[in-house]
């Protein structure tokens, strides 16, 4: 209520003086004192009407952005607690709390608004059951803040009496299905008191581990080996070894193993913002072919009334790039479900189809 006070007080000095000058009752030129007087009288409506903008906006306050947990052993969860506060003039509108390590981060919930002065909590677990040493995940809060994404960091130390080379097996990609390799982990005890591991196991048929002593107590080293066939795209499995350590029940380290598939969309689907499209979109999709036998790409359609799609590029046995547009006014179904479909040659992959979905960009949401 000062500042709308300050304003008007401000203004009306301010429209005097130029009555004044206008009328001829003040002298066209100032004086030094007069032009400082002026001067600064600008000076406190600008920062005035500045002010009143400020206050009339909701404000996401954290008073800590950071939250360390200190250091924990491996496996144990940790639970997360930030408080947030809105300092502004408007409800705050919590749309969105975007974790940087899906796998690791569990348990998420904030609240959806809060009034003028409201505080409230935003919690999470973080599953430590994958993760060894130095830890640095963020949380991204998005909002009808003025900043739209604030982004908060989960700091700490996961300690191990076993030291993981590496601490996971990642497969370098694959080019069959039939492929049948191996990825070694090496398992050291940095511990005075003996250490023994049990048989490992795996959730995904795909991987058999198999663990070997090397030195009981001390040291061991697991093979993983895909089994044949594997699927194209992402093949993933936790393995879970037991140990007699106190306080760690066991070990889990993440397979991962990717079959390129002999056809391929890059993206893997098209979003589009819901609503009216302000402007014309193009969206370019690469279809790459990953295959030494050849591929013809026989047709391709597009189910979209009112959009577009056209090859713009064209290596044959590599890959084909379409152009998909949509133009100014196109209007997006939140609930749009359409798709690029190609036929080819390929017994397999005879039809591809990529997605085009609709989504609620929540940066865009509008404020209340």
């Amino acid at each position: 209520m000062r500042v709308f006070r300050m304003i008007r007080f401000s203004f009306r000095i301010a429209f005097g003086v130029h009555k004044l000058h206008f009328t001829g009752i003040m002298p066209n030129k100032l004086n030094v004192n007069q032009r400082r007087f002026s001067s600064a009288l600008l000076l406190v409506i600008s920062y005035a009407t500045i002010l009143a903008e400020t206050n009339d906006v909701p404000v996401l306050f954290v008073e800590k952005e950071t939250f360390n947990f200190g250091k924990v052993i491996t496996g144990k969860d940790v639970e997360i607690r930030f408080e947030i506060q809105n300092k502004g003039k408007r409800d705050l509108l919590v749309y969105d709390v975007s974790p940087s390590c899906a796998i690791c981060t569990d348990g998420l919930s904030w609240p959806d608004k809060l009034a003028p002065n409201e505080k409230g909590l935003i919690g999470a677990r973080l599953q430590t059951g994958e993760l060894q040493g130095s830890v640095d995940r963020t949380l991204s809060i998005y909002s009808n803040h003025k900043e739209k994404r604030i982004i908060l960091h989960i700091t700490g130390q996961v300690w191990s009496p076993l030291e993981l080379k590496p601490s996971y097996a990642y497969f370098p990609t694959l080019k069959s299905i039939d492929s049948n390799t191996d990825l070694r982990v090496g398992i050291l005890n940095k511990v005075p008191e003996e250490v023994i591991l049990s048989r490992p196991r795996c959730d995904n048929p795909k991987f058999q581990p198999k663990l070997i002593t090397e030195k009981k107590g001390r040291k061991y080293t697991l093979i993983v080996l895909t089994v044949p066939p594997m699927e194209f795209g992402i093949n993933s499995g936790l393995i879970k070894i037991d140990t007699s350590y106190p306080g760690l029940p066991n070990i889990l380290i993440r397979a991962t193993a990717k079959v390129s598939p002999p056809l391929e969309f890059s993206p893997s689907r098209v979003f589009l913002k819901t609503g009216d499209l302000k402007n014309p979109i193009r969206k370019i999709v690469r279809l790459s072919v990953n295959s030494t036998e050849p591929i013809e790409i026989l047709e391709h359609t597009l189910n979209l009334e009112g959009s577009m799609v056209e090859v713009i590029e064209r290596q044959p046995g590599k890959y084909i790039r379409f152009a998909i547009s949509f133009p100014k006014g196109f209007h997006v179904e939140p609930n749009l479900v359409a798709s690029l479909s190609v036929r080819t040659s390929h017994k397999q992959f005879s039809q591809l189809n990529l997605p085009i979905q609709a989504y609620a960009n929540v940066i865009q949401r509008k404020k209340d």
